[in-house]
């Protein structure tokens, strides 16, 4: 039986790539579009695509006349042209509620280090300075404070169980709400946004990017935020105003943010505002969770291979 030819779009490092090899079954011909170690495949001859952040557009997907399958190695499909996948009957598979638990762990991450000036005090300290009563007066625990989660799908859910071992009050928003015993279990209050943004310390966005998310939070919202809020975007980073946040930073009109997924050309890359910690869209990033999405898109090779339907397509 012929192999099926799996292409790698987006380019990793060698390490990553070692990881997807050695997992590998002989069945699958393993190519990446731009290898490290691995073997070199063009887009003509692929059966599946494996994509993280590549572009997929329609040129590309057309450009592949074997294509079967497009499997994420996440949740979003923003970079991949949904409508020309599905004019094409190419089923796309995503890695849902993979990535929940790296995600929620960075977002609380994020919490202690802004409330804690984690990485301006590695930074100082060095350099040889000693900044131990520098920010005593303004270094915050999480315990006591009244944590908003915005969206209570796996991530946000995941976060609530985080923030509640730290004794946190937790409220959140959804245009779906939970069920009262989902709600008792992860002792949180539903609330309307405008409430949420009202009474939170920690704001903590986990929405998808939708026409009706795009730019949710924005002047109007950061408004009615407390002036020692912090806001966590470990979702998308279209989900807020970035010149608002910015202004408000600068203004001091709120207290903090920490932001992982937005654009180079957004501007809050290579900016240095005083309590806002930008990191490259990592929050999925790390071995444990790569490892379970390079098992479902083998997994799903081998369906396809098999004339079976691939799983977790959207």
């Amino acid at each position: 039986m012929k192999k099926i030819l799996a292409l790698y779009l987006d380019t990793l490092n060698e390490h990553m790539e070692k990881m997807l090899i050695d997992m590998c079954p002989d069945d699958i011909d393993l190519r990446f579009r731009n290898p490290a170690i691995g073997k070199k495949g063009d887009i003509k001859d692929a059966d599946v695509f494996y994509v993280t952040t590549f572009h997929t557009s329609a040129e590309v997907i057309d450009a592949a006349p074997n294509l079967k399958l497009i499997q994420r190695t996440g949740v979003g499909v923003d970079m991949v042209d949904v409508a020309r996948a599905k004019e094409k009957g190419i089923p796309i598979s995503i890695c849902k509620g993979f990535n929940s638990t790296s995600v929620a762990e960075l977002a609380v991450l994020d919490m202690l280090a802004l409330y804690r000036h984690i990485v301006d005090l590695d930074y100082f300290t060095k350099k040889k300075e000693w900044h131990t009563m520098t920010w005593r007066h303004d270094s915050y625990e999480i315990t006591g404070k009244t944590v908003g989660i915005i969206g209570s799908g796996t991530i946000g859910r995941k976060v609530m169980e985080r923030v509640k071992a730290f004794g946190a009050n937790i409220v959140y928003y959804d245009v779906f709400r939970m069920k009262p015993e989902d709600e008792e279990l992860l002792g949180c209050k539903y609330v309307s946004l405008d409430e949420l943004l009202e009474e939170a310390d920690i704001i903590s966005l986990h929405v998808p990017l939708l026409d009706s998310t795009h730019n949710m939070i924005g002047k109007e919202q950061i408004a009615k935020m407390k002036p020692n809020a912090i806001i966590i975007n470990t979702a998308r980073g279209a989900l807020v105003d970035c010149d608002a946040l910015m202004e408000a930073l600068k203004a001091k009109k709120i207290w903090g943010a920490a932001f992982d997924i937005f654009e180079p050309s957004e501007p809050l890359f290579g900016v240095d505002i005083p309590n806002l910690i930008v990191t490259p869209h990592v929050g999925a990033a790390t071995y444990d969770n790569y490892y379970r999405g390079y098992e479902l898109c083998i997994s799903n090779t081998l369906r396809i291979m098999n004339g079976e339907a691939p799983l977790y397509t959207i």
